[in-house]
């Protein structure tokens, strides 16, 4: 990622508190985004993202606190007159209009000449890969290019920041894929901040520099996708992003920089103090990846350590087989994932195996 966390603040977000009569919808939103940061708002469905964004946007007013946009504060500065715009999910194209009707729509007020409007349209298109398109109708376009039209009307205006409500719930999984690498694309190419709000915890961990991960009004965890991924801080920011094994255990001591425990079918393993995110009054648990647990073939050792156990049921992906294994004679069920090159095998149902895994590839939970 070429993002420098060096670079100044465009956004910043002070103890910022949303109700809706006795709904409390934002509960002390504190945090800033960058300036050319990638950003993204996930969390499931009522969890305040959208709610945040419209906050941004100038859609929605605050109850208390305060927005800072490029160092001012937004109170009181309708939304119109902020330097922002947004791409909503339905992307609000107007089936009437041709293509570059559409993408000038804003500047119609601008005191630019007519050819001057015409040749900024033109670079819009040009910069979201529809150059030529600007004749065609809109109600005949794709669902992707409609969704490039609606990026052109908006990054026409030149926005500091770009607001994107979810655009891609709309497309087919290949369309939004593709788009998911254009946006990153667009994203560096016009150097401004971008703000996404997604559900999908795939799309946020492939797009973002940061990502904050709410729930119910608040910021659980704001990190980069590899460290929310590998180092979430808490048993609900695993289970939200990705997959996550979650193995009882018990705390037998800890001391200095160290946390030993005792994992059920595993065994007793020392953990440093960086695996074990501060207590948060939970059940112990250990929770590592399915990638990060590998099924030993004969003639393989472990390059660590090692564990018996039994395929419960296996789930064929074409380019990945996950096994659900139980370990170690126990009823402790784990999730790992085999990647099917040449002459590795698919296995059975109720096939005894070697689990291989790794102490530096657990998280504790307390």
């Amino acid at each position: 990622m070429t993002f420098s966390a060096d670079k100044p603040t465009m956004i910043e977000f002070k103890d910022v508190h949303k109700y809706y009569g006795d709904y409390h919808a934002l509960r002390g939103i504190n945090g800033t985004i960058k300036a050319g940061e990638f950003f993204s708002l996930l969390g499931p469905s009522g969890c305040g993202k959208t709610t945040l964004l419209r906050t941004i946007a100038g859609f929605e007013d605050i109850s208390s606190g305060v927005v800072m946009i490029d160092g001012k504060s937004m109170a009181d500065v309708p939304a119109n007159v902020r330097p922002t715009n947004m791409v909503f999910q339905s992307y609000a194209i107007f089936p009437h209009m041709s293509v570059e009707e559409n993408v000038g729509f804003g500047l119609r007020r601008d005191p630019r000449s007519k050819a001057e409007k015409a040749k900024a349209v033109d670079e819009a298109l040009e910069m979201v890969g529809l150059k030529g398109y600007g004749k065609r109708a809109a109600h005949a376009l794709s669902g992707g290019q409609r969704q490039r039209v609606a990026l052109a009307r908006a990054l026409i205006l030149k926005p500091k920041v770009l607001l994107l409500d979810e655009p891609l719930s709309a497309l087919d999984k290949k369309m939004r894929e593709h788009m998911q690498v254009e946006l990153i694309k667009l994203q560096r190419q016009v150097g401004i901040t971008f703000i996404l709000v997604t559900h999908d915890q795939e799309e946020a961990l492939v797009m973002s520099d940061r990502i904050a991960v709410m729930f119910e009004g608040e910021i659980a965890q704001l990190a980069d996708p590899e460290t929310l991924y590998r180092r979430p801080n808490s048993k609900k920011v695993a289970d939200f992003i990705g997959t996550m094994n979650f193995i009882p255990c018990t705390i037998l001591s800890e001391s200095g920089d160290k946390v030993e425990v005792d994992a059920k079918g595993l065994g007793k393993v020392a953990l440093d103090i960086h695996q074990a995110p501060p207590a948060k009054g939970e059940t112990p648990v250990v929770g590592l990846r399915p990638e990060t647990l590998t099924l030993l073939y004969p003639g393989q050792s472990a390059n660590d350590r090692e564990t018996d156990g039994v395929i419960d049921e296996v789930i064929y992906f074409g380019d990945m087989t996950y096994y659900d294994v139980y370990l170690g004679g126990t009823d402790v069920e784990v999730r790992l994932s085999m990647r099917n090159v040449p002459g590795r095998p698919v296995l059975d149902v109720g096939t005894k195996v070697r689990v291989a895994w790794s102490p530096e590839a657990l998280v504790l939970f307390r």
